[in-house]
């Protein structure tokens, strides 16, 4: 039995869930499940959101998707990155997977591919650049992209058009506003379904409209934005990972804890040892003052973490060996260890150890 210990909570999951369902004001929903289910288990989640009702998931890769068809689930399925060969075309034929053009390159390989496809086979979407630079076709290439599609026997003919936004998550929105009237220029007219909206933009961009929203990190409990806490928005967490005490003992003043000294006791002191580390997918570079819990207790953290322990304050906390430790959950916000550690809640979940994962404790599922 490993001391460090992942759950997962499925009850928040569907919570979560149905928090997304209420602000999509009758929009329907891509459940974000890529990346193993952001951390969480790509089945676990896709399973939870399944059974909350979800009306589709959105995947990253063919894979993915794959993956998810060969577990049985049956709604509809977006892969982000589309097919970039003839053989993951095939795939997304065969599994009802829908497919984002993002890239002219993926129009080539589809027209090479045409003629080997049934008609009306292939549902696509095509994902336009609005501002973020990173996957999309430019709004002038749209016209034409959409145009190859059409001539493409294969392809259904209720193409999607899609976009992502690179600054929802600010409390300024002029950046996502102007994203919004590119989207709106291009799509004027547009015959087929449109998605605009991740988390944030779901939550705090009442105006993005669309057909379709894409929820990914609040369904797990973090917070979409760079300010403020999720819980404000309902949002519960779906991640816990907890430890327990290994060591108690008493540093002297003076004393340097760790690796490089980084913390001197600056009076003689009670340490706790935690079993848990990078090694386990908590951060490395989490600094002194990250917060903590023992036994429920708030504490901090003292000293650089090891591959598979950590040091902690326990100055006026009453604690002793097998005593539990909690990284973070839903006694302690997994986004303050990421502000603290100058990342975001996304890379702490999705960076769980993979042995943590796979020995994860399930609740609530049926």
């Amino acid at each position: 039995m490993r001391r460090a210990r992942l759950t997962i909570l499925v009850d928040a999951l569907r919570h979560n869930l149905a928090v997304a369902r209420s602000a999509a004001d009758g929009r329907a929903v891509f459940a974000a499940v890529k990346a193993d289910g952001y951390g969480h288990g790509l089945l676990t989640a896709a399973r939870a959101f399944s059974a909350a009702g979800t009306d589709g998931f959105a995947v990253a890769t063919p894979a993915e998707g794959l993956a998810l068809r060969e577990a049985g689930l049956t709604e509809r399925l977006l892969v982000l990155q589309g097919a970039m060969t003839a053989q993951e075309l095939d795939l997304a034929l065969d599994h009802s997977l829908e497919v984002v053009f993002h890239d002219v390159a993926q129009l080539d390989v589809l027209e090479s591919h045409a003629t080997d496809l049934p008609e009306g086979a292939l549902r696509a979407w095509i994902k336009v650049d609005t501002g973020m630079h990173r996957a999309g076709l430019s709004p002038e290439q749209v016209a034409d992209a959409r145009a190859r599609l059409d001539s493409c026997a294969a392809i259904d003919p209720h193409v999607g058009l899609m976009t992502h936004f690179a600054r929802a998550d600010e409390p300024d929105l002029s950046a996502t506003d102007a994203q919004i009237d590119v989207f709106r220029s291009v799509a004027a007219g547009w015959k087929g379904e449109t998605s605009l909206c991740n988390s944030a933009a779901l939550l705090g961009c009442e105006t993005a409209g669309g057909d379709w929203v894409r929820p990914g990190i609040m369904l797990y409990g973090g917070n979409p934005f760079i300010f403020g806490e999720a819980a404000q928005y309902d949002l519960r967490p779906a991640m816990e990972l907890k430890t327990q005490l290994i060591a108690v003992r008493e540093v002297p003043r003076g004393g340097a804890i760790g690796y490089g000294g980084r913390f001197v006791a600056p009076e003689t002191m009670p340490v706790g040892v935690a079993s848990v580390g990078y090694g386990d997918g908590y951060p490395r570079h989490a600094p002194d003052g990250t917060p903590i819990l023992v036994n429920g207790r708030r504490t901090q953290i003292v000293g650089r973490v090891s591959m598979d322990l950590v040091t902690i304050d326990l100055r006026g906390v009453e604690a002793q060996v097998g005593d539990e430790v909690e990284c973070w959950g839903s006694g302690l916000a997994i986004d303050e260890i990421a502000q603290a550690s100058g990342t975001i809640s996304y890379e702490l979940m999705c960076q769980v150890s993979g042995q943590l994962r796979a020995e994860a404790r399930i609740l609530g599922q049926s």
